[in-house]
This record gives structure tokens, sequence and C-alpha cells, in this order.
């Protein structure tokens, strides 16, 4: 496998005079991105940064974003990255338990970080890379934790560069890719936004705040752009995009992941897009570890995770360990290049998540799965997700799915409340359009096709569910029934 640098700048060198990104009008040739990287390399060596040395990077949606991103590569640095919308406590948080050397800031950002370092808007040649081994950190991805403190997830750069080689050439990105770049750069599938275009020769259009999670602002960019091709986001932002108003296009591929896809959605976005990708993996296994094309009609009447990238591959284990076999259900488990070096600082919770198994090194998902044949699996949900309500074992995931599937409901969420005989079920759902359905409506469709324990007791009706930065549904700020 080639290494990252060298990868990059021949990619560089071939495409130089061809788009490599824009933003707001403004497009960037890959020599002038290149020149870009450039200076910040200078700057960052300038500062006595070297391989190995983490920085944090705190930096505005634009294309400074991405070109000190590659910077950081070229020099071997770890990456940390920084979204200025979150508490500034927390981002001096995380940039204080990674122990970064500096942050990179823009020239004038509204918020500082300490230690800080501010780019300066030149240009120049870029330097001969240092000399680097590819099991260097390429970045730190915190990811929340159970105790309520994040927990830094270190990726090494050749587990990076198995990824995005994977992931490109399973999608089929090419130089004709134009991908929009909207998630935040704290969710790691923004990776494949940023660098996945840039890799193979294609076009990254970053969507400045605050369109990049404004539905609305989304549509009329698509609407005057049909240039733009590519498009990722989580099943909470597809349904966003679709209660806006969005009619699809037939050209787009559509790539969907962070949460499990189900039916109607994928039914909808099917209908809409010229290709639906479903796409699953855990930060701890580099962005996604399974990307398959959705087919209608689906097999089984669900959307399956299959299809693992080069690279990988996926194991299901019971509860005591022992391989499951088709039909069984267990734990999903991941093997490969592209996994995790570990948690930073936590040995800990390193050893609970990344075992050894038959001589093989595997990552623990959490997710509990069917094992339907070789490479297939159907999502059953989390493993903290499964609940017991009066001596009855109840998946939360298939009561959110039923929900879904509703005439006029949008999305939905359910969680247990309470203790004991107080216990119940509390079902929140967002709704669309005339004509959405009442609680009594919903609580009749789910007794047609759900046993009575499974029917929440309360329903309650929000115009929006609340949402995470990185576009899932945050369940922590879902609000107590009246």
């Amino acid at each position: 496998m080639t290494s990252l640098n060298a990868h990059l700048a021949h990619v560089f060198v071939r495409h130089a005079e061809r788009p490599a990104l824009g933003c707001l009008g403004v497009s960037f040739s890959y020599v002038e991105l290149q020149s870009r990287v450039a200076a910040i390399v200078l700057q960052l060596r300038e500062a006595g940064l070297t391989a190995g040395d983490r920085v944090g990077l705190h930096l505005a949606r634009g294309p400074d974003l991405i070109a000190a991103l590659l910077a950081c590569l070229h020099e071997g640095l770890c990456f940390v990255p920084l979204e200025p919308e979150f508490p500034l406590d927390r981002l001096q948080g995380i940039a204080d338990d990674a122990r970064v050397l500096f942050v990179v800031q823009d020239e004038q950002p509204s918020r500082s970080l300490t230690p800080s370092l501010r780019l300066r808007p030149d240009l120049a040649e870029m330097p001969e890379p240092p000399d680097l081994d590819d099991g260097l950190p390429a970045y730190m991805m915190f990811t929340s934790g159970s105790t309520g403190k994040p927990k830094g997830v270190v990726i090494g750069r050749a587990a990076l560069s198995n990824f995005l080689d994977a992931a490109t050439r399973r999608v089929g990105v090419g130089p004709d890719t134009r991908w929009l770049f909207t998630t935040t750069p704290a969710f790691d599938i923004s990776l494949l936004e940023m660098l996945g275009p840039l890799w193979i020769g294609g076009y990254v259009e970053v969507v400045c705040a605050p369109a990049h999670k404004d539905p609305v602002a989304l549509l009329q960019l698509l609407d005057s752009r049909p240039d733009l091709n590519t498009l990722q986001a989580t099943p909470a932002f597809w349904r966003m995009l679709l209660k806006a108003g969005w009619q699809g296009r037939q050209g787009l591929v559509a790539l969907c992941g962070g949460e499990a896809l189900d039916a109607t959605l994928a039914a909808q976005l099917s209908e809409t897009a010229g290709q639906l990708w479903n796409c699953y993996g855990p930060t701890e296994a580099t962005v996604w570890s399974m990307m398959a094309q959705v087919e209608q009609p689906l097999a089984g009447h669900n959307v399956r995770l299959s299809q693992s990238l080069d690279g990988y591959r996926h194991w299901v284990l019971d509860e005591s360990g022992n391989e499951v076999g088709p039909g069984g259900e267990g734990e999903l488990c991941i093997e490969g290049v592209s996994l995790a070096q570990g948690y930073w600082q936590r040995s800990d919770l390193s050893e609970q998540a990344f075992i050894s198994w038959q001589g093989r090194r595997l990552y623990r998902t959490g997710d509990r799965v069917r094992r339907i044949a070789d490479d297939e699996f159907q999502y059953l949900g989390r493993r903290d997700d499964q609940i017991k309500l009066r001596g009855f074992r109840i998946e939360l995931g298939e009561i959110e799915a039923n929900l879904r599937r509703i005439d006029g409901v949008q999305d939905a969420a359910v969680r247990l409340l309470g203790e004991g005989d107080e216990a119940c079920l509390v079902g929140y759902v967002e709704t669309r359009g005339e004509g959405a359905p009442g609680r009594g409506q919903i609580r009749r469709a789910l007794h047609l096709i759900l046993p009575h324990y499974m029917i929440p007791s309360r329903i309650v009706l929000l115009e929006s569910l609340p949402k995470t930065p990185s576009g899932k549904i945050d369940r922590k700020r879902l609000p107590e029934p009246a």
C-alpha cells in the first residue's frame, strides 16, 4: 500500500490544474490548494512542530480547514479536530487532555484556545516531506464517553490510508466526483468528505456555517449547482432534507450512515437519488467498515449491513466469546488494518474494547446483529438498548422503526422512563405535512403490528427531535413528558 504522503503527492501533481475545492463561489485548483498547504507546513515548522506531535484544529468551515489538515498529514502531525461551534470549555478540555502543543486557529478567531497558532494568509512552494513511519498517528477523534468525559480514539496513518483507498474504490469516486462537505469535523465521517475526493482527483465543495446544517439552504445549493453529485449524511439529516421538500436528483450518489437506516427511509431515498449506499462503522475502525449499495426491493424487508471494505473483516460473537453461525445473534466485532491504536491514555477502556480472539485483534462494537450469511448481517440495536419491562425483553430500535413506518411520521425515538412499577415506554414522534397523525392514530397503528407490551404508554409529539452536532438524534435532550 502506497504511503499517505506519496499517494497524495502523486494525485496533486497529476491533477494540478483541475479544481480541487470550492467555497462560497470561489474555486481553487490542486496547485493552488497545494500552495496554501505548503505555507501552513512552513508555519508549523517555524513553530517547532515535528512528526508525532499533536495539534488541535480550531478552524471555521472553509478551505483553510482542509489545507491545515493536509499540512498536518504532510508533516506527520496528529491532528485533533476542535469544532468551533462546541462550548469553549469542552474544547479546551479536549485540547488539554490530548496534550496538544498548539491549537491552529484562524487569523482572527472569534474565540481563542491556548496555546494558539494563528494561520497567516500566505502561499508558498511545498517543501520536501519528512521521512515518516506510517505507524504514526494521523488523528485523534474524541467521542462521548459513558463516564461523561470524552475519550480520544487514536487512528494511525496506515489505517486512514487503507480506509480512503478502500472506500473511494467501493463507491467509485473519481475525478468527476463533486462532493459536498457538510459534516462537522468532530464527526469522523467528515474525513471521507474532505479527503475522499482529493484522494482520487475529485472536487470538494465546502458548505460553510450555518448552511451546512440548514436543510433549506442546502436544498438551494443543490438546486443551483447540478454539478454537485455526492452527499453523505445521517438518517436524521436525510429526513430533514425530505421534510424540507427535497424532490431528489437522479444523478446524486447518497451515502447514509451513523445511525441505522430503516426500510422506510431507504425506500424514499432510493426513489429520489441515483445511488443509495448504506454505510456502517464505528470511529474505532476508521469511519466506515462496511459500505453496500441498497437495492430495492429489500431482502427480508430490512436494510442489512454487508460488504466489508478491503482490509476489514467482521465477526459475530456470543456472550461466551464463541463465533455465531448463520441465523445466530451476538455482538458484531471488527478485525482489520484500520482499527484504532486504542484510546488515548485509557488502557483500561482499550483492553475492554480491543480484544484478542483466536490470535486476532478485534474491536467490540457493542452492536447486536443477526448473522444472515458470510459478510451479511441484520442490525438489531445496541447492546445497551435492549431493556426489560414487566419481564418482557424489548428492543427500543424495533419500536422506533415501526413508528417511522406510520404515514406522516418523519422520525421517532423511544426510551424507558421510571423504575419498577412506575416504569413506562415513552415515544417521541416528529411528524410531517398536513394530516399528520395524532397520538391516538399512532397508538392504533402500532397495535396492528406490535404486541401490547411494546406500545409506548405515552406519546410526545415534537416539531423536531433534538440533534447532536453530528446530525444524530440527541437522546439526552429528549424532554420529560408533561
